[in-house]
């Protein structure tokens, strides 16, 4: 499966709304067991707020083998590449550590 983000967002991947589309039209294409393809070319904003929803909310659902042999990223400029890279480190370690991070988000500084 291809996803050519522009064709679904336009050119600009600024908020966790247009994250949470793609992040839908990858699963699909999990749910199909296909190899999915997100292109970013043509895209001239991409924003973490977006990447966090589209890319690594992934993580939450999928393995880190899973998603490295499934979804090919292609067409990121090396700038937006680096982003990414930054993404996909924060979610595997909120992912595999979930409930202690939330307990400290949860955490009551009040006392």
């Amino acid at each position: 499966m291809n996803i050519r983000v522009v064709d679904y967002i336009g050119d600009r991947a600024t908020d966790m709304k247009q994250g949470d589309k793609i992040y839908n039209l990858i699963r699909e294409g999990f749910k199909k067991n296909d190899v999915v393809h997100v292109d970013f070319s043509g895209m001239t904003t991409i924003l973490s707020t977006f990447l966090n929803n589209a890319i690594g909310t992934l993580y939450k659902d999928f393995s880190s083998q899973f998603l490295n042999e499934n979804l090919k990223i292609e067409n990121l400029c090396e700038d937006d590449m680096f982003i990414l890279r930054c993404v996909v480190k924060r979610a595997k370690e909120f992912y595999d550590d979930q409930q202690a991070i939330t307990s400290v988000l949860d955490l009551d500084i009040s006392e």
